[in-house]
């Protein structure tokens, strides 16, 4: 019996012979797993044609295909028509499982853990663990037993599987990019919400509510990560997308809260100068010129370009802020009859109608216009709803000449408590709510801002220790006229730091220094009419109105004119008519806290 050989050539042989076995394998291996599968996920309402490596293929509206794809780059082109939606290269790695592309990060989908026990098991209390993957455009979901389809309820489980065993699912909730959005900004994934809106919003700007989820997520984020992050980001945005009116207001608007109005209009100054042709920018410098140049802008600007929507839309709003109301309504009818955007300047139509004694055609036109919509894809906003309500004068279900307002609130109510919208409706009106009417959720956007007008109908005071802890989606809700006007009357009762945060948080194109200069008497409320509107510019004239009553002065042409200001209820005939006037005293003001 020979002993092992021990030679070292013998050794060299035997480990050569063992690396190409081992090379062999893995070879074998790779061959196997050149590919891995790809689910690609198009939750717009749009169909589009996907270019994914050297593959080429169609997605239907909400539409979904699994294809295995080579591991390595992945260059993905993805077209609506004529329009690139995303262009992007995206690494499949060879880890295996499923992985994802998720078109503009818009499907909302979500990755759970399903438990299944054997009958013997002892019962488990524990709920299924989900991750929500919605926002991000690749991902490597792992691997996945259900693919976009229900897990069933039980399964047939071995006798290794021991007493309990798990199984993954990959689903989709319903409602498209807009619970994708919703579901970020609950989780303060602010960032993602901002970046997946403002793309949306940008390759498909006719998606209804895209450009406002955009806007909002942007206000929310510049506010978590502070002011001048926000001017860098807003500023970039400005610079990349020049034709944008959308990234310039942005960027005015953080400016405006900068104080920094005068580098603003140095800026578009120069920006005509350079490139006269642009629509874009002087529209922008006819926001911040002074009165009447910006007008007459305007004004030119229409008249050389009577087919450009910019120019239209800016001198409407401009001449309804001027109460010039005759001049507005061609503007805004042509607008509802052709503007694509004209969603967003349905309130200020309904305005001018009601200013010019036409309320009852504005609630007729403004029902006709939202009921024609089809409640399973475009329901009304419910900023829309509540215009409704303000037109009407009330939120009542009942009666027949009350189907409207019925059908409204009904496709608004969405998976919201029974009653809520109503409840919500009631007391932006200065309305009691229903004795019986359902209280929402402490941290749901519209229960809070129901508490918070509640308050706000009592006194100020009140009104001061419920919006100490309010967020920007409650002062969302509550409008940035009611938003002003508490801004306003904590800066005159002397609660600076109560005053800047709620000013911040309300939206409106003011910085705090121009609210401070208003109270002071220093900025006329007047000069601001090129930024804001009526219903901000009568809670201004409230506030100083009731700064006469505290200095002891007379006040009653001030409140005289805030009367006649006033169009629609809201937030400030509600204190007009709720609020005690101040007393005289020898205080100043700012000697009170609110």
């Amino acid at each position: 019996m020979s002993a092992p050989s021990t030679s070292p050539r013998h050794g060299r042989l035997l480990l050569g012979g063992i690396g190409i076995c081992a090379l062999a394998v893995v070879g074998v291996t790779w061959t196997g797993r050149a590919q891995e599968k790809v689910l690609f996920v198009n939750a717009l309402d749009t169909p589009v044609t996907v270019t994914a490596g050297s593959e080429r293929f169609s997605l239907g509206a909400n539409d979904h295909l699994v294809r295995p794809m080579p591991i390595g780059p992945m260059d993905v082109d993805v077209r609506g028509g004529e329009a690139t939606l995303a262009h992007e290269t995206v690494f499949v790695t060879d880890e295996g499982g499923l992985f994802v592309y998720n078109l503009l990060g818009a499907a909302p989908l979500f990755i759970t853990t399903v438990r299944y026990e054997r009958n013997d098991a002892p019962a488990s209390e524990s709920e299924p663990s989900s991750l929500v993957v919605a926002g991000t455009s690749f991902l490597r979901a792992g691997h996945i037993d259900y693919v976009l389809t229900d897990p069933p309820r039980s399964i047939q489980m071995r006798k290794e599987d021991g007493r309990y065993t798990t199984r993954f699912h990959l689903g989709q909730a319903p409602g498209g990019w807009a619970a994708s959005y919703g579901w970020l900004m609950s989780n303060h994934q602010t960032a993602k919400a901002a970046r997946f809106t403002e793309e949306l919003a940008r390759v498909l700007p006719e998606t209804p509510g895209a450009r406002n989820a955009a806007l909002i997520s942007r206000m929310v984020l510049s506010r978590e990560e502070g002011l001048l992050a926000s001017l860098a980001a807003t500023r970039a945005r400005r610079d990349a997308q020049p034709d944008d009116a959308d990234a310039q207001r942005a960027w005015m608007y953080d400016m405006r809260r900068a104080g920094r109005n005068d580098e603003v209009r140095a800026y578009y100054q120069a920006e005509v100068e350079r490139h006269p042709g642009s629509l874009v920018m002087a529209v922008m410098l006819a926001r911040v010129e002074p009165e009447p140049a910006g007008t007459a802008r305007l004004e030119a600007l229409v008249r050389a370009h009577p087919g450009e929507l910019l120019p239209r839309r800016a001198l409407a709003v401009r001449y309804a802020r001027q109460q010039r109301w005759a001049d507005a309504l061609p503007l805004l009818d042509a607008m509802e009859q052709g503007d694509p955007d004209y969603a967003r300047y349905q309130d200020t139509h309904a305005e001018v109608l009601v200013a010019l004694g036409r309320r009852a055609e504005a609630a007729r036109r403004l029902s006709e216009r939202l009921l024609q919509a089809s409640p399973e894809t475009e329901p009304p906003d419910l900023d829309d709803v509540q215009l409704y309500a303000k037109l009407v004068g009330h939120a009542s279900l009942e009666g027949k000449e009350n189907a409207a307002m019925r059908q409204l609130v009904a496709s608004a109510q969405n998976d919201r408590p029974e009653g809520m919208v109503v409840r919500w409706l009631s007391a932006s009106l200065g309305l009691p709510p229903e004795v019986d009417s359902p209280l929402g959720t402490k941290d749901d956007p519209l229960e809070t801002a129901v508490r918070l007008m509640l308050a706000l109908a009592e006194e100020p005071g009140f009104a001061a220790r419920a919006s100490t802890q309010l967020d920007f989606f409650g002062f969302h809700r509550l409008g940035p006229e009611a938003g002003l006007l508490l801004a306003a009357e904590f800066e005159r009762l002397g609660d600076a730091a109560l005053a800047a945060r709620t000013l911040d948080l309300s939206g409106v194109e003011l910085g705090y220094g121009e609210l401070q200069d208003v109270l002071r008497g220093t900025l006329p409320v007047e000069s601001l009419t090129t930024t804001l509107d009526w219903g901000e510019r009568a809670a201004l004239h409230l506030v100083l109105a009731r700064q006469l009553d505290a200095q002891g002065r007379d006040s009653k042409a001030a409140y005289a004119r805030v009367k006649k200001e006033i169009l629609l209820p809201g937030a400030v005939s509600i204190a007009l008519q709720k609020w005690d006037r101040p007393k005289p005293s020898n205080a100043v003001a700012g000697d009170s806290v609110p």
